[in-house]
């Protein structure tokens, strides 16, 4: 069995902490399959791609701080708090379910909470 708590570390320091969009690792990390539920929106591989290249340009130094990590067979459980690196007060708590298929990730459903920062940051989990 692969260690996906370890698998999803790599993907978010990668692929969510990186300042810039690398579609070569987005495709290493996320099945053409993938799906994304934030907060009541849906997003599929597509509008997942269009979303990261929205945060990269919007948002490009983000850093994700994990609380706790919780795998049963191919799903891992995840409380982490997303904040900004550099200036800016925003922080979000994410509560998330993820799914992998071999080593991509294929699903993932999140809750979000917006801890502090402005309001237009409330969606930034489903931001397009």
């Amino acid at each position: 069995m692969i260690d996906y708590k370890s698998r999803l570390k790599e993907l978010f320091s990668e692929v969510l902490e990186s300042p810039v969009y690398n579609e070569e690792l987005v495709s290493k990390y996320f099945s053409p399959n993938y799906v994304q539920h934030v907060d009541g929106h849906m997003l599929n591989f597509e509008g997942f791609t269009q979303h990261m290249k929205k945060l990269k340009k919007d948002m490009p130094e983000i850093q994700i701080d994990i609380k706790t990590l919780v795998q049963e067979g191919y799903t891992v459980f995840s409380n982490h708090i997303v904040s900004k690196k550099s200036a800016g007060d925003m922080k979000i708590q994410v509560i998330g379910e993820f799914r992998f298929q071999g080593d991509q990730l294929c699903y993932c459903d999140e809750l979000t909470y917006l801890i502090s920062g402005d309001q237009k940051d409330r969606h930034l989990g489903s931001r397009i």
